[in-house]
């Protein structure tokens, strides 16, 4: 019989995959926790109750399936954590624990934990017998590249944009290189709420350049002695181009599906959405949310106003990827006939910025531009 071991379950990935390996396979889930404040076990079935509350499950969801759920306290530093887990059943790892930090002054910190912890427990995994070795990464370790991405490895000549990415780059490869197990490596894109509850257990990636927007209203307001409100403001980016969100819940289904298919061999697969929003769509909802009221797009910030320097400023690193579009490929999907398409339109992106702002604390900043609330169906 199966079982999988996942790191991560208290976090925003490695908590969906965990409720969705519970839903959809038999198998016991076994589930490295970093010893903290109170019992590493209580912890975890506190966030994945809380991560299925939020996305519609039955409230007894985690309590049905408690036998099935062994939490092991410890983590990838501690030599003796292989004690604490069978010394045979557990067929799959997937790795979905990272440091999330991208900047440069935090470079030994990210590569400690994405690099030097995934070789640790790839060791663990060697030790324990382990089947396929699942990696979560990311799909921008194409860092600039534009156009078609492949479900390929990435040119040792490829240009990453920042040290997160550069990490999973690298240990991309460190997983490739181990051949005493079956390895496969997953890249979601920008991973966002529930598709229909919009619900989501962490505020990074999108939420942390809706912040970004609502912080800069505030700073634009005390700068200027009066409430915001711009008619337009000039930003550097391209409107046509695509911004790449999938919701949490569609991505780990896809990824659980696939991985359980008969004979699934994949080495490398996008998790990824085909039917991606446009940066014009997504800006413009963050901009009302900021209390401006139109965009114009130029190629450069030359001859920009204080006001919209300082909003160039504050969206230069979540903007990044929004000056063209990164078409990636679904190759391992389409070979199963189940790549995925979710349209999001404006709509759906004011309702799913709304319900972040309303759940984040900052709806104190967005009186003069409230944004809808739709549950979708």
């Amino acid at each position: 019989m199966s079982g999988y071991l996942v790191t991560g379950a208290t976090g925003f990935v490695g908590g969906a995959l965990t409720l969705e390996l519970l839903e959809h396979t038999d198998a016991p889930v076994h589930l490295l926790v970093r010893a903290g404040g109170s019992a590493a076990a209580d912890r975890c079935r506190s966030a994945l109750q809380a991560a299925a509350e939020s996305y519609g499950l039955e409230r007894d969801f985690v309590h049905r399936h408690r036998d099935r759920i062994r939490v092991v306290s410890g983590d990838l530093t501690d030599a003796h954590v292989a004690e604490h887990l069978p010394s045979r059943g557990i067929t799959d790892v997937w790795h979905c624990a990272a440091s999330l930090k991208f900047g440069n002054r935090n470079r030994d910190e990210i590569f400690a934990v994405n690099v030097d912890g995934t070789a640790r427990l790839l060791d663990l995994s060697e030790k324990i017998g382990v089947t396929r070795f699942n990696y979560v990464s990311t799909a921008y370790v194409a860092g600039d590249a534009v156009g078609r991405i492949e479900e390929s490895a990435v040119p040792l000549d490829a240009n990453s944009t920042n040290q997160y990415e550069l990490s999973k780059i690298v240990a991309e490869r460190v997983v490739s290189k181990r051949d005493s197990m079956s390895t496969c490596i997953w890249r979601p894109s920008v991973v966002v709420g529930h598709s229909r509850t919009l619900a989501t257990t962490s505020f990074t990636g999108l939420y942390g350049m809706v912040r970004e927007g609502l912080r800069f209203k505030r700073r634009a307001e005390i700068l200027l002695g009066a409430p915001l409100a711009l008619p337009r403001v000039h930003i550097v980016a391209d409107p046509a181009a695509e911004t790449n969100l999938i919701p949490i819940d569609i991505m780990v289904q896809q990824a659980v599906s696939l991985s359980t298919r008969p004979g699934f061999d994949a080495k490398i697969v996008h998790l990824t959405n085909a039917s991606a929003p446009l940066v014009g769509d997504l800006l413009s909802v963050v901009a009302a949310a900021a209390g401006i009221r139109g965009l114009d797009y130029v190629d450069s910030p030359d001859g920009f106003t204080a006001i919209e320097r300082r909003f160039h400023k504050t969206m230069q690193f979540y903007g990044q990827h929004a000056g063209a579009t990164k078409s990636f490929a679904q190759d391992v999907a389409d070979q199963y006939g189940s790549a995925i398409h979710f349209p999001m339109d404006v709509e759906y992106l004011r309702s799913l910025v709304g319900w972040y702002v309303d759940h984040a604390g900052l709806a104190d900043l967005t009186k003069a531009a409230r944004l809808p609330r739709t549950v979708f169906h």
